[in-house]
């Protein structure tokens, strides 16, 4: 299991198109996040686990982010790069003229698998062998199914050129239709980040401050510190899982797809914590130094 999930991400990495060697990577983050949990260790414990955390969100799941983003380009740009090839068979050209004329165009990251196609064919291989290899290396869904339809049409005896202008229509109105989401339910997703992560926390940091303040006011004194302390772990145990519960439901949202929110989910609940914290302690100190005046 475990060397299945280093084959993927070493896989993932070079996908990514990350410079520095998968090995290496995995490597570093593991000692960035020894390094930082020693160093938390002598002052703030739960900041230091947070902040390993992400490290290791950054180090491990950045790639998986990288990869997930340049899937999501080709697949945008996949229609225009059909809709080409398809023009140029219709005016007369071959498949060899209709891939040599995609890749003097910039269509993104899709252009070095057009080029992979190029060279295949060139060297003898078959369209449709040419296509699926292409299709199997973006690892991208859409253009293996794309791809799976257009030689499987091609085959059939269809228009290829009939088929490519379909399936180019087809999945730039699949597009159109998530644009059309994420900017419907652009507010939804504002709001959500804003209260669950930002608002919820700093409203937390301000309650504990009062509780704390009052205690000390009615003369608690040292009687009621182990309560404040158990209301700061509460308070922050809470912060800590709706940021979580608020980020997987703002990229459900937003996305469509609750599992890209793993990426997110670290960091929303170290900038919940921080603003926790920080609110709590300068929030108390200003209260404090009002009384004295």
């Amino acid at each position: 299991m475990l060397e299945e999930w280093l084959k993927n991400y070493e896989e993932t990495v070079k996908y990514a198109g990350i410079k520095i060697e998968p090995k290496i990577l995995f490597i570093t983050t593991i000692a960035l996040i020894i390094l930082f949990l020693a160093i938390s260790s002598f002052f703030d414990i739960t900041l230091g686990i947070l902040a390993s955390i992400v490290v290791a969100d950054i180090g491990i799941g950045l790639p998986f982010f990288i990869a997930d983003r340049k899937q999501s380009r080709i697949e945008e740009r996949l229609p225009d790069v059909l809709h080409h090839i398809a023009t140029t068979l219709k005016t007369g050209g071959t498949i060899l003229t209709a891939l040599t004329e995609v890749t003097r165009v910039n269509y993104g990251p899709i252009n070095q698998y057009v080029e992979q196609m190029l060279r295949e064919v060139q060297e003898g291989e078959t369209f449709e062998g040419a296509f699926m290899h292409a299709a199997q290396a973006s690892r991208s869904p859409f253009f293996q199914k794309a791809a799976t339809i257009i030689i499987a049409a091609k085959r059939a005896g269809g228009a290829l050129v009939d088929t490519l202008t379909a399936m180019a229509e087809d999945i730039r109105a699949l597009y159109r239709l998530k644009r059309e989401r994420k900017s419907r339910t652009f507010l939804q997703f504002l709001f959500i980040v804003v209260a669950g992560i930002i608002v919820a926390p700093f409203i937390f940091g301000i309650v504990k401050s009062v509780l704390q303040i009052l205690i000390n006011v009615g003369g608690g004194g040292l009687t009621y510190v182990p309560l404040v302390g158990m209301y700061d772990m509460l308070f922050k145990i809470y912060v800590l899982v709706e940021a979580s519960v608020c980020t997987l439901g703002a990229v459900q949202v937003r996305e469509g797809r609750w599992e890209k929110a793993i990426v997110y989910i670290p960091i929303a609940i170290l900038v919940s914590y921080i603003i926790y914290t920080i609110v709590a302690t300068t929030f108390i100190q200003m209260i404090s130094y009002g009384l004295t005046f």
